[in-house]
């Protein structure tokens, strides 16, 4: 791409953003990363035993509470697995992740990048509702990471996305904040690890996080790309 396409890929990309919040769908290949062998996807190594061994599970206080345990939802051969923190009260009614308002931006957030979700995997760190939805505390993240685990190495994603600072610190075993940790790609077990704000913290405050959840996702969206390609 030379620069005169590149200067109209952000102008689009600018002008879109100004327009809708995130983005219209572009044709532009990306150049930016390269290197990222695909992974073999046509085999469905998920085992549903786990969503009944979570819907079961008694390791942590978060079930003492819970209406519904939440393992996770959507293409279980996914090339990208989003994993938030926690469920939130509707999630814990209904027994889906993001299926709140969160949800319905994270689902506006996919579709920026030409994404349905349906063509993705979500789950969370913990899959019962902290109360009031705090953070979830180290003892019940350490409870849930197995099954965490188990479904990352089923899924066998190309990327993975953390939603929220509890999220990527969990999955990243780092104690720094989302600021530092979002804006990059990191790895866990080989896995690219891209790191973004939280649905629920753009919707509380938009001017302060839309535009770095947008560049975000346009990370997301070129290094996709490239490993597809």
């Amino acid at each position: 791409m030379d620069v005169e396409e590149r200067f109209k890929a952000l102008l689009h990309d600018t002008l879109s953003f100004i327009k809708t919040g995130f983005r219209e769908p572009s044709l532009e290949p990306s150049e930016t990363y390269k290197g990222h062998a695909p992974v073999d996807k046509s085999v469905n190594r998920y085992d549903p035993d786990i969503d009944e061994e979570i819907g079961r599970c008694i390791k942590c206080r978060l079930h003492e509470r819970r209406r519904h345990a939440v393992p996770g939802t959507g293409n279980t051969t996914a090339d990208i697995l989003f994993i938030g923190e926690g469920p939130g009260e509707q999630e814990d009614i209904q027994g889906l992740p993001f299926v709140g308002k969160a949800g319905q931006l994270l689902t506006r957030m996919l579709a920026a990048i030409d994404l349905k979700r349906e063509d993705v995997y979500i789950t969370n760190i913990v899959k019962c509702r902290p109360p009031g939805n705090r953070n979830p505390f180290p003892d019940e993240v350490a409870s849930c990471l197995p099954y965490l685990q188990r479904q990352i190495e089923m899924i066998a994603p190309l990327i993975i996305v953390c939603l929220g600072g509890p999220a990527a610190q969990a999955l990243l075993n780092s104690e720094l904040r989302i600021t530092a940790l979002r804006g990059q790609i990191h790895r866990v077990t080989d896995i690219p690890v891209i790191a973004t704000y939280h649905p629920a913290a753009v919707l509380r405050f938009p001017e302060k996080y839309k535009r770095d959840v947008w560049n975000d996702l346009k990370l997301l969206r070129d290094f996709y790309r490239d490993i597809r390609s």
